[in-house]
């Protein structure tokens, strides 16, 4: 399996498209760590991958400050045997739907701390490990078509934009990758490539068309061109 010896860190594991490439990467050979903020949710996830034969535990708690995401990650590594992240997919998603004129300031502080601030701890904490070992891959989520026009969503989608364009290209000479997915279509941004396009390139004629798989491709491919891919 391509994914043998390595640990996989998924933040919203628990249903989406992250639930998706934690299945993805757990039927690919990685221990998975499922992580949401409903500990229900990541643990029907872990549960999922360990049924089918994988290896994945279930982790949650509030880690919108470093340290508390910083235990997270070291609790990995103690049910791992080692500190080790190979593979981080940050899929959380967090959208209020009140307008902008009746949006509550707490839910606006709520949304960018879950779908900025987390990926943001993530990539600098992951990332830290990846340089230690030689290199990784990270792999964001941006906009999900079906969700609310919600400023708060929206604001934070464009600043991981932001985020991911910054960390592909500071992390590149470290080996470690970064994608960014970008579901809908419609707001994807405009050097956003199609991910066939991208699965063309290096020979894939027949790529993975569920967003999760396409994350489990990503990590898989080290030669994938394009760091801002759409769906379709």
């Amino acid at each position: 399996m391509p994914f043998t010896n390595q640990v996989a860190l998924v933040l919203g594991a628990g249903r989406g498209v992250g639930r998706e490439a934690a299945l993805a990467l757990g039927a690919a050979g990685a221990f998975v760590a499922c992580f949401d903020f409903s500990p229900m949710h990541a643990e029907r996830t872990a549960q999922a991958i360990v049924a089918a034969g994988g290896r994945a535990k279930a982790y949650s708690g509030d880690v919108v400050k470093k340290i508390a995401f910083q235990t997270v990650v070291n609790a990995i590594s103690d049910d791992y045997g080692e500190e080790r992240m190979d593979v981080l997919v940050s899929a959380i998603d967090v959208a209020p739907k009140a307008h902008l004129l009746r949006l509550d300031e707490w839910d606006w502080h709520r949304t960018l701390d879950s779908n900025l601030t987390l990926p943001f701890l993530a990539a600098q904490v992951a990332g830290r490990i990846m340089q230690a070992q030689g290199g990784g891959t990270m792999v964001f989520f941006g906009a999900q078509p079906d969700q609310p026009d919600s400023v708060a969503y929206q604001a934070g989608k464009q600043g991981l934009l932001a985020l991911a364009r910054h960390a592909a290209r500071v992390l590149a000479s470290a080996h470690i990758r970064v994608h960014l997915i970008w579901p809908d279509d419609e707001t994807a941004p405009p050097e956003a490539v199609p991910f066939a396009t991208a699965a063309q390139a290096v020979g894939e004629a027949a790529p993975p068309t569920s967003p999760g798989e396409m994350a489990r491709w990503l990590a898989e491919h080290p030669d994938a061109n394009g760091w801002v891919l759409r769906t379709s």
